[in-house]
């Protein structure tokens, strides 16, 4: 079995990089092509391989942004000059975006007939489809002539059928959906805390500073609780996003009360916090899974997340409250009666972690795409 995998963003998240991973371990054998716009991302999450070859391209420019026909056909034309006779040994395409990978996955299959899943992420529903109607009729295709359309959460699945385009096609494809949430880090997993959390006022955020995250929200929200819990605080670590001043400014004026840790990368120490928290919260506007309160619940945190994102119907809700991003009121109520009832959220109890070990999804993937080659042969 050989699996092409086109990947807009393996420079920019380690989620791909860990399947694949695993993926080679598993005797896989695969190309990563992966294409973008800034060359100094060359050779960004290669990890050492005995079955995968990594093909890094920076061909995007500045105009690929607005022009998104011209972006797949010259994605798609440097694809084909990039793998050349690689292309014909090649099984099965993995897109991991539906209209952007997916677009040049469907060229491919419509030129080579090689099959191909697709994934469909957070900016496929929040952007593609809904900002972007021009592309809309080359989703539609992707879709149709797609094997498999995984999602990495219920929740997205259930907004991405809500959509009235999709609608119209629903019955044509929903037989071939796939739910399979992405994995964890092994240190969380290795690192489960079994005994409660803080019984605290001490909430903790973990992420980028920009709008999609909604930490402003958050931030406001906590001071307003002050009254109630004059003992409340936010730690904060992250850092980058358009409100990461903004962020700086407000711990700066409330030091007693919004904590700034910046960017930290030592598990360990980011472990530290955890344990002097009781609550995790990020209110995000968008989530296409949330891999960090999967992180905030192996610790015994309970989580406040967002409705109808993420891991929103993933999970058993004794796990945290869910809440309206738009809605501050909405954000102290959760946080408020988690610190009121913290022995009704039982986090580490009800969550079975072994199905976010990296190696068991790859298992996955690779039962998922053997069916899928049986299948296009007989």
């Amino acid at each position: 079995m050989k699996i092409l995998h086109i990947c807009n963003d393996y420079c920019g998240s380690k989620v791909h990089a860990n399947l694949y991973s695993e993926l080679d371990k598993q005797g896989v054998q695969q190309t990563v092509y992966t294409y973008y716009r800034d060359p100094s991302l060359e050779g960004k999450n290669r990890f050492e391989a005995q079955n995968t070859d990594f093909v890094y391209r920076p061909i995007l420019n500045t105009h690929h942004r607005v022009l998104y026909h011209k972006k797949v056909r010259d994605v798609y034309a440097d694809l084909k000059n990039q793998l050349s006779q690689d292309l014909l040994s090649c099984d099965l395409i993995h897109a991991t975006t539906l209209f952007s990978d997916g677009a040049v996955a469907h060229r491919v299959y419509k030129e080579y007939g090689i099959p191909y899943i697709v994934t469909v992420r957070n900016t496929d529903i929040n952007e593609f489809l809904g900002y972007a109607p021009h592309t809309w009729l080359t989703g539609m295709r992707v879709l149709k002539d797609a094997r498999k359309i995984v999602f990495i959460s219920k929740a997205l699945k259930e907004k991405f059928c809500r959509h009235p385009l999709v609608r119209t096609i629903l019955k044509e494809i929903e037989y071939r959906f796939v739910i399979q949430p992405n994995g964890i880090d092994a240190y969380w997993l290795e690192h489960v805390k079994t005994t409660p959390a803080q019984d605290n006022h001490n909430v903790i955020y973990v992420g980028r500073f920009d709008y999609n995250k909604n930490v402003m929200k958050l931030c406001k929200s906590i001071l307003e609780m002050r009254n109630a819990f004059p003992d409340i605080q936010l730690h904060l670590v992250g850092g980058d996003g358009r409100y990461w001043g903004g962020v700086k400014n407000i711990a700066y004026k409330n030091p007693e009360t919004i904590i700034y840790h910046g960017k930290i990368y030592d598990k360990a120490i980011l472990k530290d916090i955890y344990s002097r928290c009781s609550v995790f919260a990020m209110p995000s506007y968008h989530e296409t899974f949330g891999l960090v309160y999967l992180e905030a619940l192996s610790q015994h945190l309970a989580i406040v997340y967002t409705k109808g994102q993420g891991v929103d119907g993933m999970l058993d809700e004794r796990v945290g409250e869910a809440v309206r991003a738009s809605s501050k009121a909405d954000i102290k109520r959760a946080i408020d009666k988690i610190f009121r009832h913290r022995n009704d959220y039982l986090a580490a109890e009800v969550v079975d972690f072994g199905q976010f070990k990296w190696d068991a999804i790859a298992s996955r993937y690779v039962e998922m795409y053997d069916k899928t080659l049986k299948k296009a042969i007989t």
